[in-house]
């Protein structure tokens, strides 16, 4: 018998696979901007929950420089698990590079969303699709690339596919690639690196990782954040809705005994004032919301306020969860800035005087203490916050408050500032707003001459 040539034996091969019953996909132009025009056939040989074996036949076009005058055959092996991966054109090994798996899949939305639905399992289904967003364009890279994603996701990031199928929603903004610690283990709490509490947190409860290593190691509050967390949860099945994330956003800094709380914490609020922890949980973060439309910063920021203020007025028997936070709030404020007697107005002249030594300039920005109650008062109407009430703080010598002002509108309200214990535990703008990363920057300046602690918004402040 004749020996076959290697154009024989491609067209052969590409004849056996047509005859095949391999499941096909046809091909159109590679992007979105170009006329519709059918490049050629995938054809699925194998579909596994952790990857795949395809091959691509070109539709012969001799001005077509990938697709050849005959129609190039090319044929990929895509193995996550084991991480085995090879690619053939016309029978040939080359090269597994970005370059030549982009000879194979489209960039066009319409056909990248088909080809990611064929390729998957119903126990990898949405895999692709995830793993696009968040591996297609990284860093400074302006668009997504199909074959770059499926290039780092087998050489760099196969983990990605235990962590997704575990459940984890890795294309969050709020995931780093510095949350994978040790990506060649084999179990998700191996790839990320952390306890058998944490990792329950992670997986049941939907906090990012991130957000836990930044806390340092702590099993003690690890076991009473979990333990919360289950009970938040139970609250999220009764109300119909999802608090994990928030209460361990709002309540970690404290449950976790750090120094620098950036949001006031309804714990804190229930063991400073004698209150049921749980019913205090349920009344901020579920019925707040559900039956009165106050978000949960709001309502954890008001309801420390309300209860504060009626007990420094010695009122014993304030309502404890009101229908209307807001109203009675607002009630109790009114109440509290009655007059001052003279023995706290000359603790605030006092107070005063000690707290001239905050006043700072910093490029646009200017810091200074108020001079009298009546401006407390005023800027708290202005930047719609409850800092009015603090006179009582600022005269008993618990919080020192500050003004930040541009140097331009030095009498127009920006951001008040709160110190306490030698930190910065407070600054806020209009409603309750966090400052910009250019005021952050500000206070850590100032946090840094006066010696004090500081939590920037920003990572980088300074």
């Amino acid at each position: 018998m004749k020996k076959l040539t290697m154009s024989q034996k491609i067209e052969q091969e590409k004849t056996r696979i047509r005859n095949a019953g391999y499941e096909s996909i046809p091909i159109n132009s590679k992007n979105d901007s170009v006329e519709d025009i059918e490049l050629g056939t995938m054809y699925i040989k194998e579909k596994m929950d952790y990857g795949f074996h395809i091959y691509f036949i070109y539709n012969p076009d001799s001005g077509h420089p990938l697709a050849g005058k005959n129609g190039i055959l090319t044929e990929l092996y895509y193995d996550l698990r084991h991480k085995e991966y090879w690619i053939k054109r016309n029978l040939k090994d080359v090269k597994f590079s970005e370059r030549n798996i982009d000879t194979i899949f489209p960039n066009s939305y319409k056909d990248r969303e088909e080809i990611f639905t064929k390729l998957s399992t119903k126990h990898n289904q949405g895999l692709y699709t995830n793993a696009y967003r968040y591996l297609g364009a990284m860093g400074e890279e302006y668009s997504n690339r199909i074959s770059r994603f499926f290039y780092r996701l087998i050489t760099r990031h196969s983990y990605f596919e235990i962590l997704y199928k575990a459940g984890l929603n890795l294309n969050s903004n709020r995931y780093y690639y510095s949350d994978v610690i040790n990506p060649d283990e084999t179990s998700p709490r191996g790839i990320l690196g952390v306890s058998k509490t944490r990792w329950k947190m992670i997986s049941r409860y939907g906090i990012y990782p991130r957000d836990l290593r930044n806390l340092g190691i702590n099993d003690k509050a690890d076991q009473r954040m979990i333990n919360l967390l289950s009970y938040v949860a139970k609250l999220g099945e009764k109300y119909g809705v999802d608090k994990s994330q928030t209460f361990f956003d709002n309540e970690s800094d404290y449950t976790y005994g750090r120094n620098m709380y950036r949001y006031e914490s309804c714990i804190k609020t229930s063991e400073d004032y004698n209150l049921s922890e749980k019913r205090v949980i349920e009344y901020v973060y579920f019925e707040c919301e559900t039956t009165q439309g106050l978000s949960e910063r709001h309502s954890v920021d008001t309801y420390h306020d309300y209860v504060r203020m009626n007990v420094e007025m010695d009122n014993i028997n304030f309502e404890r969860y009101p229908r209307y936070l807001r109203t009675m709030h607002d009630i109790a404020a009114m109440n509290y800035k009655i007059n001052l007697d003279e023995i706290q107005k000359k603790n605030w002249e006092k107070k005063v005087k000690e707290h001239k030594k905050y006043e700072y300039n910093y490029k646009g920005y200017k810091l200074f203490p108020p001079q009298e109650p009546e401006d407390l008062v005023k800027e708290g109407n202005a930047l719609s916050h409850c800092i009015g009430s603090y006179i009582r703080n600022v005269t008993n010598g618990s919080s020192t408050i500050l003004f930040l002002r541009n140097k331009e509108e030095v009498d127009k309200s920006l951001v008040t500032v709160e110190l306490r214990d030698g930190m910065i535990t407070q600054a806020r703008g209009k409603m309750n707003q966090d400052v910009t990363e250019e005021q952050s920057r500000v206070l850590s300046y100032f946090a840094k001459k006066f010696e004090l602690k500081y939590k920037p918004i920003y990572e980088e402040a300074i």
